[in-house]
């Protein structure tokens, strides 16, 4: 009897062992993409962008921005400039600190999971990036800027604008007069939307020609990016609506 309690409580070990095991080995799976090129923030203050031959970056005011070189696991900066906007004593500061850190740099970098470690010429770490959490599209979304044919814009008629993607499948749209309501797909970075219909409420103009413009952009979006809080719906990659999360 006891050698059959002491077999039933070492195989419960063993079980308990591997599920903590697992447990460990899922969270190492996790899929992160294995290349600087993309959105980070820097821990200490800051974010920083990264595209093939382009970076950008601010530490909440003015914007960072130049030339890169990526290549086996070094990224060369050049040509820095920034825009002049009167800063804050602790965003100046920090900008400060990163304009010259990146001047002419050339720093090395190691990427593990969802982080990114840089490294000078004399092996010190000089920043820690991660990768931005960023929300799901099924949230309730405010208008913050619509491309019209004068550009992109916003307006005081955009108040209480905004879409609403549902977890069923189902989408609602309020616009500067009227509300609707549709049907949307998504396939990766895909987004299509389906039998939006509208009431159709009568506005003062002002109101009226803005829901015009949003309706209009809104009916030509083949795709969507999300990042941390905001929502950028698009048209063959161009930007045409941008969201913020609604809180």
């Amino acid at each position: 009897m006891f050698n059959r309690i002491f077999f039933l409580n070492f195989v419960l070990l063993l079980g308990l062992s591997a599920l903590g095991c697992a447990k460990e080995d899922l969270s190492k799976d996790l899929d992160y993409p294995n290349t600087i090129i993309g959105h980070w923030d820097i821990d200490g203050g800051g974010r920083l962008y990264f595209d093939e031959k382009k970076f950008s970056a601010t530490a909440g005011c003015n914007t960072l921005f130049g030339s890169v070189i990526i290549e086996q696991e070094t990224v060369s900066f050049s040509f820095i400039a920034t825009t002049l906007i009167g800063c804050p004593e602790p965003e100046r500061t920090r900008e400060e600190e990163l304009s010259i850190l990146f001047d002419s740099a050339t720093l090395s970098y190691k990427i593990e999971n969802n982080q990114a470690f840089l490294e000078n010429s004399e092996g010190q770490k000089v920043l820690t990036l991660t990768r931005p959490v960023n929300v799901q599209l099924v949230n309730a979304w405010e208008l913050q800027s619509i491309k019209t044919e004068n550009g992109i814009s916003s307006s005081n008629t955009d108040i209480d604008t905004g879409i609403t993607f549902a977890a069923d499948g189902t989408v609602s749209v309020q616009t500067a007069c009227n509300s609707g309501m549709g049907t949307y797909s998504v396939n990766e970075q895909s987004l299509n939307l389906n039998d939006l219909a509208f009431t159709e409420m009568g506005c003062e103009q002002e109101f009226m020609t803005r829901e015009e413009e949003f309706t209009q952009a809104l009916i030509q979006v083949n795709g969507y990016s999300v990042l941390r809080k905001a929502l950028s719906l698009e048209k063959d990659g161009a930007v045409y609506l941008t969201f913020q999360l609604k809180e």
